[in-house]
């Protein structure tokens, strides 16, 4: 068995650059977050084909009995952050194994059970698709030793776009930390990202009644367009610059302003979480050291230390969750990795 976990992922602002006729040149520039919370991920090969038979055992030794798995079978089981299986996202780690034996870096014979564990909801903007995918992909390298990690994560970000599930998370991921992505693609391929490290205690809030699927932004043309053109503007006032911690007061000006400019914030049902949110941090009179960014693209948001010297202490952050999760308000306390 072979065990791996890779934190999550938050787009704060964005482009959406899916025209290149590859997938590994489609993408997103933009700038985010990686987290420690994310995916946890179990692979273990299981015997198969040729005679081999695997020894099934119960609770009384008369029941016992020998299963002869098929050669290259491959089980998938997803569980969401309650432990509930989630029958309808394993199709994207089969693409996966598809294109790792594709590319010779797994063979077409052994079988396998993958096992996801995820710590926060889908669909919210925490880039648990990409996490996952990266996980299961990094499990199999440990697993079988061959091929290079840029060559796995080329992958899962083509499995990324074919599903509509991400642009850039995959390519941020591989950065860590705080990062910009200065170039949309796969890491290693047209994809460039810069990343420095910023150890922050930080809380995630979110709508568990509402889900947002990146497809129905990067897929209309119209959100293609205002989202575009204000992440262009965000990104062309910073990547002249050196990037490190003294961009943080730019980070969070720029991912207000981007907010604003997409219009992303005019959606009810973000407007709300982010009036509700900002009213329990004004009863904590925490506003003076607290910045609250959207999380693109969830019902989600992230409420990060308005400066880092004046990081946000662990027991406010419980205050924080403590009142969101009395108005039915999901949340985590979680950190910047990386």
């Amino acid at each position: 068995m072979y065990d791996t976990i890779i934190g999550g992922h938050i787009t704060l602002l964005f482009t959406i650059e899916k025209d290149g006729r590859l997938l590994r040149n489609q993408g997103s520039r933009g700038i985010g977050l990686n987290i420690d919370h994310g995916v946890r991920v179990s692979v273990t090969e299981t015997k198969s084909g040729q005679g081999r038979k695997e020894q099934q055992f119960s609770a009384g030794s008369s029941l016992d009995s020998e299963m002869i798995i098929e050669d290259g079978r491959i089980v998938v089981r997803v569980e969401d952050m309650d432990g509930v299986e989630i029958s309808d996202s394993t199709q994207m780690y089969f693409d996966l194994v598809e294109e790792l034996r594709h590319a010779k870096l797994l063979d077409r014979i052994s079988s396998y059970k993958i096992e996801v564990k995820l710590d926060l909801p889908t669909s919210q903007g925490f880039g648990m698709s990409a996490a996952g995918l990266i996980a299961v992909a990094y499990a199999f390298r440990e697993l079988t030793g061959v091929g290079l990690s840029g060559q796995y994560l080329r992958l899962c970000h083509r499995i990324e776009r074919l599903h509509g599930s991400g642009l850039g998370d995959v390519l941020g991921i591989s950065a860590g930390g705080v990062e910009i992505r200065i170039q949309a693609g796969a890491p290693g391929a047209s994809g460039r990202a810069l990343g420095f490290p910023c150890p922050q205690q930080i809380l995630l809030a979110w709508q568990p009644s509402e889900e947002r699927h990146t497809s129905k932004y990067i897929d209309d043309p119209n959100w293609q367009k205002k989202i575009t053109r204000a992440g262009i503007t965000a990104i062309n006032s910073m990547k002249t610059k050196s990037w490190n911690h003294e961009q943080w007061d730019q980070i969070l000006t720029q991912s207000r302003n981007f907010a604003e400019q997409s219009e992303l914030l005019e959606e009810v049902e973000r407007k709300q979480l982010l009036s509700k949110t900002r009213d329990v941090v004004r009863e904590l009179e925490l506003q003076a050291k607290i910045s609250i960014r959207l999380c693109m693209l969830g019902i989600s948001l992230v409420i990060l230390p308005r400066k880092l010297t004046n990081p946000l202490k662990k027991n406010e952050l419980e205050q924080i969750s403590k009142e969101l999760e009395q108005i039915g308000i999901g949340t985590k306390i979680t950190k910047i990795s990386g």
